[in-house]
């Protein structure tokens, strides 16, 4: 059939076709004024797509732009007029599009959602022009080949009341995001009926419950044995949920509760249930009373026993996933420090001492300039490794873009591992209107989330740099500048420590799934690696062989001047020790090297004497003749 016989009876069904160009994407005219002409049959040649002009067919076009739609489409939407795209690869038909005659002369506004990366999940249109059957043109689904366009179903759209048809569009919108964050069939699903049930109030409980199983049934298996007994379990939840509702006090989670536990942005969710229901203006006090089914929502056997593995960044100091602070004082060394890292992981190797899993980068190195950066990495002689991506001075703040551009990064990196923020103090807002009421430890706690549920989200490991305080704290964490938000919200905390004169300094790490450490590190400047710091050793092992050291120096003097059994006190007055802190620790050491058999007791209580004869021991106290020892 030509193009023109098309046309035509386009035109005698009712609809107002509109010639295309099939140059570009296939999608477009550059005819003036064509969304309010009528056109005809002659005007449309074998040169011509084909569109319908939306408004003037009395149409509600719905455009479903992703494969999740396509999932949920047939399950909320239903139509007797259905436009698709032949498959690139198998040709087979694949429903795209639902038409739907509009009632009188209203009608819905253009609506458009989005997923969280910015991607297009659907369009809800009124107007414009729908490329229809037989043309060739453009398609999101597929990177935007060019694919032939074909009807479904012939015949007339069905008359669907505008709330209806817009309910169950945002339904499908809706159902294509949860496929992709909810993992696993307990907590989320119970979180999710709560809000539905809360935000959704003309919702009937068969409508929540065949939403959620509508879901439920679309999400991979993911070792799931028994999918039949599964499926029983979830229904058994969202009874349990809707059935305690009314109770009195029995009131479920909303959506933050809900975006934190399957890693989505707060704000973002928040709208994401606007689309279906009514959620309270952020800030509204909801005086309901958050309580959950434990017994409903409470981790399963499988949960438990499923094999987990915990992967590191650099094994075992930094997992490859959560939020970590690295702080210290002005000037010491944190910049050179993560630009190390950033490097290592970047092109693969070792990081103070340690191995580190290779991957890409994005170093923002907020207090660099160009030429400051150029320097330092030719110092650092890192100037012919593969470069991560590297940005100086100045980017978007959190709430202004930050996440969003991390995101885009993410999604066009093949293999991203680490993000390195140098400093927060660089992406946090100043003076925001959504703080402007909120103390030190909200402001940061709030900010800081932001970053912790992006890097759960998207499998990262986020590393920002950080000042300690002036204040002298006597837990050394407390010296981190701000307020113990930076402690709650992040997975662990790094330190740097370096002494005003010399090359030694101490690296220091305290985490929820880590070991914590201390190790001693030296400001290098050889020519193989020059002007960063290297691994020397454990702190703890380095010191309490110095300790020891000193110990049997001090023995020997005495046993010199013929002392023979010593105790602990003899020793203190000989290495001049006058704080209880170097008293308590050195007679533990000396307790330590009796257990070991480094020391012997005395014949006397609370006595020791050295283990061998003077002459086998050099001048620092080193045994020189049992190898063994």
């Amino acid at each position: 059939m030509l193009i023109r016989e098309h046309a035509e009876n386009y035109i005698k069904s009712g609809l107002v076709p509109i010639p295309l160009s099939r140059e570009g994407d296939g999608k477009g005219t550059n005819i003036e004024g064509w969304p309010g002409i009528y056109f005809e049959a002659q005007q449309f040649g074998e040169h011509n797509n084909i569109g319908l002009n939306v408004l003037l067919s009395k149409l509600k076009h719905l455009d479903w732009d992703s494969h999740n739609t396509l999932i949920f489409a047939p399950k909320f939407c239903k139509s007797t007029l259905e436009g698709g795209i032949i498959h690139p690869d198998t040709k087979k038909l694949i429903v795209t599009h639902y038409y739907y005659l509009k009632e009188g002369s209203s009608g819905d506004e253009f609506v458009k959602r989005n997923y969280p990366n910015g991607k297009t999940i659907a369009e809800f249109r009124v107007e414009g022009n729908a490329v229809v059957e037989p043309s060739i043109a453009e398609t999101k689904l597929f990177d935007n080949k060019k694919v032939e366009r074909q009807w479904n179903k012939q015949g007339k759209p069905i008359a669907v009341s505008d709330p209806d048809l817009l309910k169950n569009f945002n339904k499908v919108c809706l159902a294509a995001v949860l496929k992709d964050v909810i993992k696993g069939f307990n907590l989320p699903v119970v979180k999710l009926v709560s809000c539905l049930k809360r935000y959704c109030q003309q919702w009937s409980d068969d409508e929540i419950s065949y939403f959620v199983e509508t879901v439920v049934d679309a999400i991979p298996d993911d070792g799931i044995k028994d999918r039949i007994t599964e499926r029983k379990k979830v229904k058994s939840k969202i009874k349990s949920v809707l059935k305690n509702w009314d109770i009195e006090d029995k009131k479920a989670a909303g959506y933050e509760s809900f975006g934190t536990h399957v890693g989505l942005d707060k704000k973002y969710c928040r709208d994401m249930f606007c689309w279906v229901g009514e959620v309270p203006k952020e800030g509204t006090v909801d005086d309901r009373k958050t309580i959950i089914d434990f017994t409903a929502g409470a981790m399963s056997e499988d949960d438990f026993h499923k094999e987990v593995h915990r992967s590191y960044l650099a094994a075992p100091l930094i997992c490859d996933v959560g939020l970590y602070i690295l702080a210290g004082r002005p000037k010491q060394g944190k910049s050179r420090l993560v630009k190390d890292l950033s490097y290592k992981v970047q092109n693969g190797g070792m990081w103070l001492g340690h191995t580190v899993a290779q991957g890409e980068v994005l170093l923002l190195a907020l207090e660099d300039n160009a030429d400051s950066m150029n320097l330092d990495i030719k110092a650092m002689g890192l100037q012919n490794k593969k470069k991560p991506i590297t940005f100086v001075e100045q980017c978007p703040s959190l709430e202004r873009g930050f996440i969003e551009s991390v995101k885009l990064w993410h999604e066009k990196t093949n293999n991203p591992k680490l993000v390195v923020v140098d400093t927060f103090q660089k992406i946090k807002p100043m003076g925001s209107q959504k703080t402007k009421n909120a103390n030190a430890y909200e402001v940061d706690y709030h900010y800081l989330s932001q970053l912790h549920i992006m890097a759960k989200e998207l499998k990262l490991c986020i590393i920002y740099v950080h000042h300690l305080s002036q204040a002298d704290r006597s837990h050394s964490w407390d010296k981190i500048m701000g307020s113990t938000g930076h402690q709650g919200v992040t997975d662990a905390m790094y330190m740097l420590e370096r002494e005003e004169v010399g090359n030694k300094g101490t690296f220091k790490g305290l985490g929820r799934n880590i070991a914590g450490f201390e190790m001693d590190i030296e400001w290098n400047t050889n020519q193989k690696e020059p002007m960063t710091f290297q691994y020397v050793g454990d702190s703890f092992e380095i010191k309490t062989k110095e300790n020891k050291r000193e110990i049997f120096k001090a023995m020997k003097q005495l046993a010199t001047d013929g002392e023979i059994e010593v105790k602990p006190v003899d020793v203190f007055k000989v290495l001049n020790f006058v704080k209880q802190n170097e008293k308590n620790t050195c007679h533990k050491n000396m307790q330590r090297m009796r257990t070991r058999n480094e020391l012997l007791e005395g014949s006397k209580y609370g006595t020791y004497k050295l283990a061998h004869p003077l002459n086998h021991y050099d001048n620092e106290g080193n045994i020189i003749v049992d190898s063994n020892f």
